[in-house]
């Protein structure tokens, strides 16, 4: 979807990092048979960090083996089986694509938008059926993040604000092995991601946004009055670099409070390296690589 939430390849153990495709490529599978193959397409690295950390809160094993698969045909991967985490992983991850493909109709109204929508709008029933509560509360949210967007909202806080809490109820599933304290540090966990990433989101499409004259709250906060996009972003990123860090310290201090079961190296790398290089590469105008 996003993509902001990914791993630092550089500073990660071979070993992690086979496990973090695990999930990846577990997560793209639990798509393709919850779903359907086109479905796989929605697969982001921001669910396969959900289903990473619910996962390390549990006490039971990851049971990985080894598959092919058709963008892969001549080598074999290391594939997470197929668990309750990694259904609810998949699951969200059609709701929350969905919601955004609506969203996008506003500023995108070319075929590719459309047929995009209309593809998941078949599948979200499904999800509406098994998951009516996060359903609720993620339509609820994106309606409010919607309605601050057309009336042009320039309070950055404001704004961000619903998409936060939209991630903290995806962080938050009703597992029996979560108690209240686990359900308690997720949700700010997830809040304080999610405005991570709807913040450093806005900061990455702030020229594109010029050019295509779509909503932007740094455009409004900022009351961008026709400068050069590049330049007038540069500004904008020096500006907000501290509040982005602030929010990466929030993040930061609720994962320290996890009581992980599994897989901490792999969350720190996220945590204290990835998220940071996905901000970093934003403010300085670079777009995010790939596994």
């Amino acid at each position: 979807m996003l993509g902001y939430v990914n791993v630092y390849k550089d500073e990660l153990k071979v070993k992690n990092y086979n496990i973090y495709r695990a999930f990846y490529c577990g997560l793209c599978k639990t798509l393709g048979r919850e779903f359907s193959q086109r479905t796989r397409l929605s697969l982001s690295y921001d669910f396969t960090f959900l289903a990473l950390v619910l996962s390390s809160l549990a006490d039971d094993l990851q049971e990985i083996k080894k598959e092919g698969c058709v963008i892969h045909p001549l080598s074999k991967r290391p594939v997470m089986e197929k668990n309750d985490i990694l259904t609810y992983s998949a699951y969200m991850s059609v709701l929350v694509t969905y919601f955004k493909l609506k969203d996008d109709l506003s500023d995108k109204k070319n075929i590719k938008s459309i047929l995009r929508f209309i593809f998941f709008s078949g599948q979200i029933k499904k999800v509406r059926k098994k998951y009516p509560i996060q359903y609720d509360t993620v339509k609820k949210h994106i309606n409010e993040l919607s309605e601050l967007e057309k009336k042009g909202c320039g309070d950055i806080d404001e704004v961000a604000d619903p998409f936060g809490k939209l991630l903290s109820a995806v962080f938050t599933p009703d597992f029996k092995f979560f108690n209240e304290n686990d359900l308690r540090i997720l949700s700010d966990f997830g809040y304080n991601l999610g405005r991570f990433i709807y913040i450093i989101d806005a900061l990455d499409d702030i020229e594109e946004d010029i050019k295509n004259s779509n909503y932007n709250p740094f455009l409004k906060r900022y009351a961008y009055n026709g400068e050069d996009g590049k330049v007038f972003k540069e500004k904008v990123c020096r500006e907000y670099d501290m509040i982005v860090t602030l929010t990466l310290e929030r993040i930061a201090s609720a994962f320290e409070l996890m009581d992980l079961k599994k897989n901490k190296e792999l969350i720190e790398n996220i945590i204290y390296l990835g998220l940071r290089y996905s901000k970093d590469k934003v403010l300085k105008g670079e777009k995010n690589g790939s596994l």
